[in-house]
């Protein structure tokens, strides 16, 4: 099988998502949580009565989506708690709502281009979509917003990576900034880490999907806020590289530093 290869200039700022979609500024007054208990129950009968369900016939029957360690969040079930995944997929957020958090409803930090289409930034609200913020004002909204779904013992999912490399198998560089609200909040976090494994028919086509679910890790709060961020983002990492490391990891795409490329 002859892979792809593709380079890469930064790995930190590079995005090979393929959206091209144009980004756009964040109305003035959009919410980032709706606490108004009638929007909240249309928006729950519509994520679990049809979203939801479309959503996990989707990756079961187009991804063949295998799910390891999901009990071991079984204990947490009484509040809210955070989920950290590898950035490798279109359908990442969907599989952190499906399969990392047990049926909990769950919400998605994600970049504003998902918002930047107004004619999808309504549905996406409803889906779970929490935008990234990018200016304080915002950051303000996004704190609260965050607090509030951790309070109604929601999930929330973060991918650290930021960027969609989509099928990469290797663990790329991130730092500790978004591994501020457990810290703040002294909720737990897992790591969830999206592996490929290859087909057993059909072995040309795109490799299927395998998911690990880590234990909790909880913040120590006896270390101070900075050094509270480092200690976990280490977990979630380490966890990370020693499950993307595991033999069975099937590389689609190759990744390659431009300044290694042959002409």
């Amino acid at each position: 099988m002859k892979k792809k290869v593709v380079y890469y200039n930064d790995p930190l700022n590079d995005d090979f998502a393929g959206t091209n979609i144009k980004r756009k500024p964040l109305p003035k007054n959009y919410r980032f949580h709706h606490t108004n208990p009638i929007y909240r129950f249309l928006t729950s009968v519509f994520y679990y009565t049809l979203a939801w369900p479309a959503i996990f016939l989707y990756l079961k029957i187009g991804f063949h989506t295998k799910v390891v360690g999901k009990k071991n969040i079984r204990s947490l079930k009484k509040g809210g708690f955070f989920v950290y995944g590898n950035h490798t997929h279109y359908i990442d957020a969907m599989t952190a709502q499906i399969y990392a958090s047990r049926g909990r409803r769950t919400y998605i930090a994600a970049d504003q281009d998902v918002t930047s289409l107004p004619f999808l930034r309504g549905l996406v609200s409803a889906l779970g979509v929490i935008p990234v913020p990018l200016n304080p004002d915002e950051s303000a909204k996004f704190k609260d917003a965050i607090a509030f779904h951790i309070s109604k013992k929601h999930v929330i999912s973060i991918f650290p990576e930021a960027h969609i490399w989509p099928y990469c198998t290797h663990i790329r560089p991130f730092g500790d900034a978004s591994f501020v609200y457990p810290c703040e909040l002294n909720r737990p976090a897992v790591a969830m880490v999206m592996t490929y494994r290859k087909r057993k028919i059909f072995k040309n086509r795109k490799p299927l999907h395998t998911l690990h679910v880590s234990r909790p890790f909880y913040p120590d709060m006896k270390l101070s806020l900075p050094e509270r961020k480092a200690a976990l983002r280490n977990h979630i990492y380490d966890y990370f590289l020693d499950i993307t490391s595991e033999d069975g990891n099937i590389e689609w795409i190759a990744y390659r530093k431009a300044e290694n490329k042959v002409d």
